[in-house]
């Protein structure tokens, strides 16, 4: 069986990890070409690289308020959809699998300009009032649909009138590369100079959905309980965030929050993970975040904030804590009994 995995955005994230985690496991069982954008891909196509995980770059453009982009995405809207229509049409594959949320409408038009049979991934949680209006409108080419948690197939189930094959599939990590016990090479300098400090972690590229405004006042609030706490960020930030992320440091400065790193991004995040004593998300909106389940894998004590279904594996009180979106207070509340006691985070 052969299967083109085609995602809109090129920059790594969740879907791109899922992406080539799954291709390299499937082996021979099913071969998975992945289809992705030339821009920003870079990598993204060397992690498919080291998974063994054959791909084709195209020109694709993709939604964004970066208005020359915008404008692309209008202006090539249809040339791109027909190229990628010959594209799957030529590479006779059996299956388009179309990654990375409801606004992923080239790939479902294409394949079905194809004749393939489309299986559409949905792994967010909301989407804008016009991308919901487009998504209710094409959904039907859709032969079927996978949902990246339960909410998100409460939040689109509402908007899927016909009745297709439906599955629940969370993201997944290979808990082979992910160990508690394991050493992971790499960040030595990083590493010396976090000795001594209470190390609160979280992976994520930056950007708004992620509310590290919160991190940051969380981190106002223990500045006086906790010493020697030390918030790190590990994720890049790419050019249409940038506003976004001189924000955060704006906003460091003005609540005199110096305990606050960013460290930019990581091809493999496994030595910094396994450093933090504890794992924060303060994410606004998610649906199977897989920064927080490989923090699990590495038995790490999750404080995370209600989003996606970070609640069905995180039990509160059991394996981490679960607050409400946009707490800070609580936030820290949680972090410093943490803090206060390595026996609740080992257990």
């Amino acid at each position: 069986m052969l299967v083109a995995n085609f995602i809109e955005e090129g920059k790594l994230g969740g879907p791109q990890v899922r992406i080539t985690e799954v291709a390299g496991l499937l082996g021979n069982q099913i071969e998975t070409i992945v289809i992705m954008p030339v821009a920003n891909s870079a990598p993204f196509r060397h992690r498919c690289d080291s998974n063994n995980v054959a791909y084709k770059t195209l020109s694709i453009s993709r939604i964004t308020r970066e208005w020359r982009v915008a404008l692309r995405y209008v202006l090539f809207f249809c040339p791109e959809i027909l190229n990628l229509a010959v594209v799957f049409r030529k590479g006779n594959f059996d299956l388009i699998h179309v990654s990375g949320g409801s606004w992923q409408f080239k790939g479902v038009i294409a394949g079905k300009l194809a004749g393939k049979k489309v299986l559409w991934h949905l792994n967010d949680t909301s989407a804008p009032k016009f991308i919901r209006t487009i998504f209710c409108a094409l959904h039907g080419l859709a032969d079927g649909f996978i949902f990246a948690s339960e909410r998100s197939r409460t939040y689109y189930g509402p908007l899927i009138s016909a009745d297709k094959p439906e599955f629940v599939v969370p993201a997944p990590v290979n808990t082979a590369n992910f160990g508690p016990d394991r050493i992971y090479p790499g960040d030595e300098e990083l590493l010396d100079k976090w000795a001594g400090k209470f190390i609160i972690g979280t992976v994520a590229n930056i950007n708004p959905i992620k509310g590290l405004e919160g991190l940051i006042r969380t981190a106002k609030l223990l500045k006086g309980t906790i010493d020697n706490a030390h918030f790190v960020v590990v994720g890049p930030v790419y050019k249409n965030q940038r506003n976004y992320y001189n924000s955060l440091l704006r906003l460091c400065t003005q609540l005199g929050v110096d305990n606050v790193e960013f460290v930019g991004g990581r091809s493999d995040v496994r030595p910094l993970l396994k450093r933090f004593d504890a794992y924060v998300c303060s994410s606004r909106a998610e649906s199977s975040p897989i920064a927080v389940w490989e923090a699990m894998a590495m038995a790490k004590a999750v404080v995370s904030t209600d989003v996606g279904d970070v609640a069905l594996y995180v039990r509160n009180g059991h394996n981490g804590f679960i607050v409400a979106v946009e707490d800070s207070e609580k936030l820290a509340e949680r972090l410093a009994e943490l803090h206060s006691s390595d026996e609740t985070r080992r257990e």
